[in-house]
């Protein structure tokens, strides 16, 4: 069996389709596919890791409404002091491989944004996956930051989300994701494989993947093309 930094590094190679494929030949046929609205911020994003997950919950008493900029200086300050309670676990001794998943049930608030993102990045995350809101997405997208989300927005996680835990299981954008679940994303979507699953999943996906890179190769020669880095996943 495969440590965790062996798996990591194995699961890589692989496209979501791939590893798709491998979850069907178990029979595990649209589990962990997240629904459609979760998209990368920028064409090209693929990463995997081990989630971290987050519960936000929705708001539910009312906003104080302030009238001098030192008052709301402090409003803003206790909002984001609770909902970002989580980003002291992560460290750079924790954040080798995580992806930070945050369940906030769809919520058009933006938790993650162009600041969170390099702070998190600095830590050493592989990316994030919000079900719910990300905003200053032209920042973001210039910092090269690895998000997934179901909204973009320009509206603020303040006064929309409360804290609600952390590292319990969650559900994302339509499915359960456990601490410890392997995510793994690219244009094709988000897909979650449960951690005990992988190394039969990846066996599966190899096959998927070597049949493909034989036949595109042929296509390719026939086609005139140069061979690129697609063809050369498994080296």
């Amino acid at each position: 069996m495969m440590n965790r930094d062996e798996l990591i590094r194995e699961i890589r190679k692989y496209r979501c389709s791939d590893l798709s494929d491998g979850m069907d030949a178990l029979g595990l046929v649209d589990k962990g596919t997240m629904n459609e609205r979760m998209r990368p911020l920028r064409p090209g994003i693929e990463f995997k890791g081990y989630a971290f997950t987050v519960k936000l919950l929705c708001k539910q008493d009312a906003v104080k409404p302030c009238s001098t900029i030192e008052e709301w200086r402090e409003e803003l300050g206790k909002g984001c002091n609770d909902i970002y309670r989580f980003v002291d676990a992560i460290t750079p001794e924790t954040a080798k491989d995580m992806v930070v998943v945050i369940d906030m049930d769809g919520v058009r608030g933006g938790v993650w944004g162009s600041e969170i993102a390099m702070n998190t990045m600095i830590r050493g995350i592989s990316g994030a996956v919000v079900d719910g809101g990300c905003r200053d997405s032209y920042e973001t997208n210039l910092e090269h930051a690895n998000v997934f989300c179901t909204t973009r927005t320009f509206t603020h996680a303040y006064g929309r989300v409360t804290f609600g835990g952390m590292n319990i299981p969650v559900n994302c954008a339509g499915v359960q994701v456990k601490p410890g679940d392997i995510i793994c994303a690219d244009d094709d979507g988000v897909l979650v494989i449960p951690y005990e699953r992988a190394e039969e999943v990846m066996m599966f996906a190899r096959m998927q993947l070597e049949d493909d890179i034989k036949t595109r190769g042929d296509h390719y020669q026939k086609l005139g093309f140069e061979p690129d880095d697609t063809l050369r996943r498994l080296d």
